[in-house]
């Protein structure tokens, strides 16, 4: 059996926008503070709803004041360009923050996938947007022969994702590591995963409400055949049963 595990859309990207609210539980990796690291198991893939690629920008609207004022987040599978409600850069320089005008944050590109966290025991999303940390994570997932997946789509690895230094010193890097499932995860993904939907963040929907569908029953949306995709192979090596804490 294979799986098609990374989005096309890291090589591609489709073509539609639509706003949304960034869901909960979540994690970012900038939420490390210098030295710390966190550990997590990638659930799920693309071709299963559970990870996609696409791009993000805070936005801003006229408030009853008559003000532009911060209006969420607006994620998008392909480059925005510079829509009208792009929010303006903030000048950092100044004590009471205040944007500057004529300007526009850049849009960042995103990878989430679902995953179960070491620290919190939880499934959460991860939120992915350093462009370094996706590029690792790609490398490990093509070496197909040590990282493998279980039929149901569960990594038979770990990654630890670690931060050092701060501000335009910091630096981001993932050290996978060999880890059989332990039959609880299976357990909870198996009454779990179809509450879990990531393309809901296209259509301006929590992913933590699962796959939409519409009047007539059927999904909602659709998924893009486009773009380059990684096989990876079912587990055939015997993997230590002492590594099955996580």
């Amino acid at each position: 059996m294979t799986l098609q595990v990374l989005p096309p859309e890291m090589l591609e990207a489709p073509k539609d926008k639509i706003e949304t609210k960034e869901a909960q539980p979540y994690w970012k990796p900038s939420s490390l503070k210098d030295g710390e690291s966190e550990e997590f198991r990638l659930l799920g893939c693309y071709e299963t709803g559970h990870a996609i690629v696409g791009w993000q920008y805070a936005s801003e609207k006229v408030r009853d004041n008559g003000e532009l004022g911060f209006a969420g987040y607006v994620v998008t599978r392909s480059h925005p360009g510079t829509p009208s409600d792009i929010s303006r850069e903030t000048d950092w320089s100044k004590p009471d923050r205040p944007k500057i005008d004529g300007t526009s944050v850049k849009p960042r590109r995103f990878l989430a996938w679902v995953a179960t966290s070491a620290a919190r025991a939880r499934l959460e999303v991860l939120f992915i947007e350093q462009k370094s940390l996706r590029e690792q994570l790609t490398e490990i997932l093509q070496e197909v022969e040590d990282y493998t997946w279980t039929e149901d789509g569960l990594a038979n690895f770990s990654i630890k994702i670690s931060r050092k230094g701060a501000g335009l010193e910091t630096s981001y890097s993932i050290l996978p590591k060999v880890r059989k499932v332990p039959d609880k995860i299976k357990s909870t993904w198996d009454q779990e995963k179809d509450t879990i939907w990531l393309p809901n963040f296209f259509e301006g929907k929590d992913p933590f409400d699962g796959k939409q569908v519409d009047s007539k029953g059927l999904p909602a949306g659709g998924s893009d055949a486009r773009g380059a995709y990684v096989k990876p192979t079912t587990a055939k090596k015997k993997i230590e049963e002492s590594q099955t804490e996580f």
